[in-house]
Formats: structure tokens, sequence, C-alpha cells
């Protein structure tokens, strides 16, 4: 299996916008600046919500690593992804005002 490091990177950014209900990274950023901003370290915040949980952040952050050696595999990512959210996908709820939620009637702590 061929790996391209953007890969990582793309995918980290997919799962940012799908987990923030479908925002736009950096919406209306100049591309020159955007990559002043990237090469300073900066990288999207995590989305406010509580289908979003610390380590699905943490996975979008390794993504996001300056030095591609440092993303995690891409086989290795999405196996960390779906450990992450199999067990609660039956209970997130999308609703069409674009939010996620978790139905807690449903999940036992």
């Amino acid at each position: 299996m061929v790996q391209f490091s953007h890969t990582q990177w793309s995918y980290g950014t997919l799962c940012w916008e799908a987990f923030s209900a479908g925002k736009i990274p950096y919406p209306g950023m100049d591309p020159i600046a955007l990559v002043e901003l990237l090469d300073g370290g900066q990288r999207l915040s995590c989305p406010h919500n509580k289908a979003c949980s610390e380590d699905i952040y943490s996975l979008m952050q390794q993504c996001w690593c300056e030095s591609p050696d440092d993303r995690p595999l891409f086989s290795d990512l999405v196996a960390s992804v779906n450990a992450l959210t199999m067990p609660v996908a039956p209970y997130l709820i999308v609703s069409n005002d674009s939010t996620f939620q978790l139905n807690h009637d449903h999940i036992y702590y």
C-alpha cells in the first residue's frame, strides 16, 4: 500500500469537517496567509460539540504533524477512528440544523 503524507493531513481535515457538522476549515483565509499560519504551527481548533471527543481530536492533531514521518499510517488511523466511533455511532444524532449530539439516554457510564 502506498502511503502519501498528504493523505493523513487530508483525512484529519475531513474528520474535522465531519465533526464540526460541515464547517469550512479556515474560511475566507488567503492561501498565502494560510501557509504562513500552518508553518507557524497553528491548526484547526477542536470542534465544540459532544460528538468530538478529546481522543478524536488528538487523532486529527496527529494527522497534522509538521513532519510526515510523525503522522500515523493511514491504516492505523482508520482503525483508531473506527474503534473510537463505533461504540457511540448508534447514538449519534445528526439533525437538520447542522449540529451533532449524543443521545445520552442510551449511553451508560
